[in-house]
C-alpha cells in the first residue's frame, strides 16, 4: 500500500509539473524581475549601467503628477465599471432568460463586442469619435452640432468616452455570466412566489439576487482587477493623450520604460499595479467570504 500511496504521489508531482514549470517560467520570474529592476536607475539597453537607487523609483512615482493622474483616472474606470457592468448585465441577462421577443438575436448582439480583442473595438470607437468621425456626423444631421467636438482631444471628454468603450465593451461578458448563474436558479421558487402574489420585481430582489450573490460578488472582483489592468483599448483610442489626460498606470507604465527609456520607473509602476489587483483580489473574497457567512 505504501509503494502504492508512493507512485500515486509521485504521479501528481509529474503530473503538475509541467504547469508549474509554465507559472514559474512565465510568472514568478518575471515579477521578480520587475522588482529588481523598480529597485534601479536603468534605461532598458542591454549592456548599459544598472545602478541599485533602492526606493526612489517608488518615491518619484508618488511624487509625480502623470503618476497620481494616471491612478485617479484607473480609480474612475473601476466606479464607473462596478457601477454599471454587473448591473446593467443583470438586468439584461434577466431580460434575455425570460425569453423575450428575438431573445436569441439580442444575446448574441450583446456578446459579440466581448469576441473582438480590446485593441480592435479601441480602434473602432477611435473612428467613430475622430472629429470627422460617425458620431459627430450623427450629431450633424440630428441637428446638434453645436455638441459636436473632438471628443478624444478635449480634455472635458476624453477620459470620459474612454470609460464609456470600456462599460460597453465589457457588459456582454458579465450578462453571459450572470445568464449561466440564472440557470441554476430551480424554476419552483419563481412559482411558489408568483402563487403567493409576489410581482416580477419582488422575484427579483427576493429571489434572483439572492441566489446570484455568490456570482455577482465574483464579477464585482472581475470587474475591478480587468479595469485596473486596462491597456489596449487605451492606447488604441489615445495612447494615454491628450497630453497624458487619459493616462492609465498601465499605458504609463509603457511609455516611461520603453518610449523614454526609464526603465526601473516603468516597473515600479508596474508592481504597484500588481500590488492594487492583490489587494483588490482579497478585499473581494473577504466580502464574498462574509456575504457568504450573513446569507
Amino acid at each position: 500500500m505504501k509503494v502504492k500511496s508512493r507512485k500515486a504521489k509521485i504521479g501528481i508531482f509529474l503530473f503538475i509539473v509541467p504547469a508549474l514549470a509554465i507559472y514559474i517560467l512565465f510568472q514568478i520570474i518575471p515579477i521578480i524581475g520587475a522588482i529588481f529592476f523598480s529597485l534601479v536607475n536603468w534605461n532598458g539597453i542591454a549592456g548599459s549601467e544598472i545602478t541599485f537607487v533602492g526606493i526612489k523609483n517608488y518615491v518619484a512615482a508618488f511624487q509625480d503628477p502623470d503618476v497620481i493622474l494616471a491612478l485617479k483616472n484607473m480609480a474612475k474606470m473601476v466606479i464607473v465599471s462596478v457601477l454599471f457592468h454587473t448591473p446593467v448585465a443583470l438586468l439584461m441577462a434577466v431580460a434575455i432568460n425570460a425569453k423575450c421577443k428575438c431573445y436569441r438575436l439580442f444575446k448574441a448582439l450583446f456578446f459579440v463586442p466581448t469576441v473582438f480583442p480590446l485593441t480592435a473595438v479601441g480602434l473602432m470607437w477611435y473612428f467613430i469619435f475622430m472629429p470627422n468621425g460617425a458620431f459627430n456626423a450623427m450629431l450633424d444631421s440630428a441637428g446638434l452640432g453645436n455638441l459636436v467636438t473632438s471628443w478624444l482631444v478635449n480634455e472635458a471628454t476624453a477620459m470620459n468616452t474612454i470609460v464609456f468603450v470600456n462599460v460597453w465593451a465589457g457588459v456582454g461578458y458579465y450578462m453571459v455570466i450572470l445568464l449561466a448563474g440564472l440557470t441554476t436558479i430551480p424554476e419552483e421558487l419563481y412559482e411558489a412566489a408568483s402563487i403567493d402574489g409576489a410581482t416580477p420585481v419582488q422575484q427579483f430582489f427576493s429571489i434572483t439576487v439572492p441566489k446570484l450573490k455568490p456570482i455577482l460578488s465574483m464579477c464585482v472582483m472581475m470587474d475591478i482587477i480587468g479595469s485596473v489592468k486596462v491597456f489596449d483599448l487605451v492606447f488604441a483610442m489615445t495612447q494615454g493623450g491628450p497630453n497624458g489626460l487619459t493616462n492609465l498606470p498601465t499605458t504609463l507604465m509603457y511609455n516611461e520604460a520603453f518610449k523614454y527609456s526609464h526603465y526601473g520607473l516603468g516597473s515600479a509602476i508596474g508592481i504597484l499595479i500588481m500590488i492594487i489587483c492583490t489587494v483588490a483580489t482579497f478585499a473581494s473574497n473577504f466580502m464574498s467570504a462574509k456575504i457568504g457567512k450573513n446569507d
